[in-house]
């Protein structure tokens, strides 16, 4: 019913601005001692005035797409101007403006000029033009400045993806993304990749792509691919993620992808995410990703995590269970230490045994210093791990 509504107010709204310009603004006549530029110009910087920010917008967006080439001046004159206050979404379609006839201008512009605060804003809207038009000589400028500016690298990268996947999804792009070689911005250009594949051909074109891919045991640009399509999946539909996992979690290029679902999902449903793992394959795998997703959940909802465990715990725990108790232990030890020493002390590995013990004595330090001690002393725990227990730690805030 909202949506209904908000379509009949989107439907009646009152019509733009009486300021705002409907006929192309460079078929306005200048007065005598004008320039166009100065016609632009003030055009632009009487809609920037504007007080209210979505007739802003709106009024750009109607002049904007009016204006040719020979205003672009103007719109330069206008961005240098610093007694007019930007906001991103102007700055946002001035740029793509000025990117439509000088993308390289507008790019370096927005690289090196634009407001700090919005920058990202300014050089991924000029970037985007840029790649859909010439491809290949906006990658082979910009990309060398995720170097340079290693606070704007997933920006620049995200921004040539898509603008280059707008040119028509070549096959070039595809090999790019095959030839940046290991390493996370070819993991967030995958990603960027599959995204906008997904919002304009759909899940199913994704997946056949992704399987499509040739098998290359030097070359794990197949795994990265179909990990990023585990993480991206979750995004746009819940069940076709778990499809996945049931096609390839226990194929050759299944390595990791429940944990990266997993991960997700507990995020929205704890309890439903640790039931789906306690049903896959008992393996090592499956451990990891059971301890990280619980991890995960303790650390964003600690009641709610430990209340699950609570009722996991009546008995004795499950054997898929156990490498939760490291987390669990861990857990607990702020306002219940003893109950956290007993889940440590249950931890079957004598290393992580141990380096639990020490973590949960630390903190049991913070609260009870003397209890604590008392029992480290009698403890069967190493020296090195007693002199870690006692180090003193800076107290976390509340999660």
């Amino acid at each position: 019913m909202a949506l209904g509504v908000m379509g009949l107010v989107a439907c009646d709204a009152a019509p733009p601005s009486k300021n705002a310009v409907s006929q192309p603004i460079e078929s306005q006549a200048p007065a005598a001692g004008e320039t166009l530029t100065d016609v632009v110009g003030a055009a632009l910087a009487d809609i920037l005035r504007d007080r209210d920010a979505f007739s802003r917008a709106r009024r750009l967006g109607a002049l904007l797409p009016t204006a040719g080439p020979v205003s672009v001046p103007a719109v330069e004159q206008l961005l240098a101007d610093q007694s007019l206050d930007f906001g991103a979404t102007e700055l946002e379609l001035l740029l793509r403006y000025w990117a439509t006839y000088q993308p390289e201008a507008a790019a370096r512009w927005a690289l090196d000029k634009s407001s700090p605060l919005y920058r990202h804003a300014a050089l991924f809207s000029a970037l985007t033009v840029w790649a859909e038009r010439d491809p290949q000589a906006a990658v082979a400028a910009a990309w060398p400045w995720r170097v340079e500016r290693p606070g704007l690298g997933g920006t620049i990268t995200i921004a040539l993806v898509r603008g280059w996947y707008a040119a028509g999804d070549p096959p070039e792009l595809r090999q790019f993304l095959h030839d940046l070689g290991m390493g996370f911005p070819r993991q967030r250009a995958i990603a960027a990749y599959l995204r906008s594949v997904i919002q304009t051909q759909g899940i199913e074109a994704v997946r056949r792509w992704a399987e499509s891919l040739p098998d290359d045991e030097e070359d794990p640009f197949k795994l990265v691919v179909f990990r990023q399509l585990a993480v991206a999946l979750p995004m746009f539909d819940h069940e076709a993620s778990l499809r996945w996992c049931e096609a390839h979690c226990d194929g050759p290029y299944g390595n990791n992808l429940r944990s990266i679902l997993a991960r997700d999902w507990v995020l929205k449903d704890g309890a439903a995410a640790l039931d789906w793992l306690s049903k896959a394959p008992e393996d090592h795998e499956t451990d990891i990703a059971v301890r990280l997703t619980f991890d995960l959940w303790g650390r964003t909802d600690r009641e709610a995590a430990l209340a699950w465990m609570a009722s996991q715990t009546t008995g004795e725990p499950a054997a898929w269970l156990r490498p939760i108790f490291p987390a669990y232990a861990e857990l607990l030890a702020p306002d219940r230490p003893a109950e956290a020493i007993r889940w440590a002390e249950r931890i079957e590995s004598d290393e992580d045994r141990e380096i639990v013990l020490s973590n949960v004595v630390s903190a049991w330090r913070q609260v009870d210093e003397a209890a604590a001690e008392a029992w480290l002393v009698e403890s069967p725990l190493s020296e090195a791990a007693k002199a870690r227990a006692r180090t003193p730690r800076r107290k976390l805030p509340n999660r």
